[in-house]
């Protein structure tokens, strides 16, 4: 009896120290969390120039540039509240590089506050609201977008999302160039994208990545099916907003880890 008294206290004192370390469990401080872009078609590795890929619509492509602009972040924790990244800070290049330019698939959200997130939301473009602030405000970002080829002239603003390359016709390879975009304020084509995931816990001590993979070929071969061999330069009209719907479906969060970093 006394044995079995024994195991009851010994548990009942094991529980009450793991409550005490759930209760203490608080998560406390800022840290940063670090997005990494990984930029594929359909389930290979995106490589420019080299490799060949068939879509669903029967092309065979070569990508010589993926280079896109996301902002707006936000991060929602396990009971929805959102923590909104300074808007003035929240516009992000992400290229494959190539040519004169750096590869970009990295970006850095700094000084997030604790908690435990489980969603990641952000815009594909640049919204209205900030391009009517006008271009001086948005100077040092439209000169970064530029050096990609990401902008037309200011009164046109911002491409945001540009897809170019070769595909091939029976034996005939022919450019392609997907440069999708609002006009100016006549047409909005910005959207936004809300991504589940893994919870991403962040603190003074911990720091996550999120992993989210990007699939360019859902651009052609998304909700709608856009062949190329019908028009393989797409800046406007009709198909510039199918695409655009299209794209929307491209990021999924992969995985999260964790590192220390204080």
């Amino acid at each position: 009896m006394k044995k079995i008294l024994a195991i009851i206290a010994f548990a009942m004192v094991f529980t009450s120290c793991s409550d005490d370390e759930i209760i203490n469990d608080k998560l406390e401080g800022k840290n940063e969390v670090v997005i990494e872009f990984d930029n594929g078609f359909a389930e290979d590795k995106l490589l420019l120039g080299t490799s060949t890929y068939t879509n669903g619509n029967g092309e065979v492509l070569t990508v010589n540039s993926f280079d896109y602009i996301v902002s707006n972040f936000v991060l929602v924790t396990e009971e929805g509240e959102e923590f909104v990244y300074p808007k003035n800070e929240s516009y992000f290049i992400i290229s494959e590089g190539g040519g004169d330019k750096p590869k970009k698939i990295q970006i850095s959200l700094k000084d997030v506050p604790a908690g435990k997130y489980t969603k990641v939301k952000f815009g594909i473009g640049v919204d209205q609201e900030r391009f009517i602030e006008g271009q001086a405000v948005q100077q040092d970002f439209w000169t970064l977008a530029e050096s990609y080829n990401l902008t037309w002239s200011w009164q046109a603003g911002y491409k945001f999302v540009v897809l170019e390359g070769n595909y091939k016709e029976d034996t005939t390879e022919n450019p392609f160039m997907l440069h999708i975009a609002s006009r100016g304020t006549t047409v909005d084509l910005y959207k936004e994208v809300e991504l589940p995931m893994d919870v991403a816990i962040v603190s003074k001590e911990q720091s996550p990545q999120l992993h989210i993979k990007v699939d360019a070929n859902t651009m052609l071969d998304g909700k709608s099916k856009i062949k190329l061999s019908e028009g393989a330069t797409i800046m406007g009209g009709d198909k510039a907003s199918l695409i655009a719907e299209n794209y929307t479906e491209m990021f999924m969060v992969h995985h999260v880890h964790h590192t220390n970093h204080h």
